[in-house]
């Protein structure tokens, strides 16, 4: 099981071009998605065996995709933009949402109401490092 995760961790950093700094990030990830991946338990799905309930897929999303969360609650004023370019990072463990990373602040925050850009992948690879599309 270590050795999957593992390799889910690489294949999603290095999939979305997301630095290395953020893999306590595609860990939780990886073990949220793994946690919904069919067993080899009577062909059972983890999480459904644990909660008696059934999963919907419907809320996941690409790792590393260009996300914008609706702002206006955590806004100074009325006059404040409503969203910002972040980057989608994982799902929250004790919360109804999704991570993303603001890319002006570097800060990584909870949101409930995110449009997402899944095609569009934020981080793009160079020669010797990362950069962010968005700076």
């Amino acid at each position: 099981m270590l050795r999957t995760t593992n390799n889910t961790i690489r294949t999603m950093l290095l999939h979305a071009f997301v630095p290395p700094p953020y893999w306590a990030e595609a860990l939780r990830t990886a073990t949220f998605l793994l946690n919904r991946h069919p067993s080899s338990i009577q062909n059972q799905i983890s999480h459904q065996l644990l909660h008696n309930t059934l999963l919907d897929y419907s809320s996941l999303r690409v790792f590393g995709c260009l996300c914008y969360p609706n702002l206006t609650a955590t806004s100074l004023n009325k006059l404040a933009p409503r969203s910002a370019p972040c980057v989608f990072l994982g799902y929250p463990s004790s919360h109804k949402g999704y991570h993303c990373l603001d890319m002006s602040t570097r800060r990584i925050i909870i949101f409930r109401h995110v449009i997402f850009y899944e095609s569009v992948p934020i981080f793009g690879s160079i020669i010797g490092g990362f950069h962010a599309v968005f700076t």
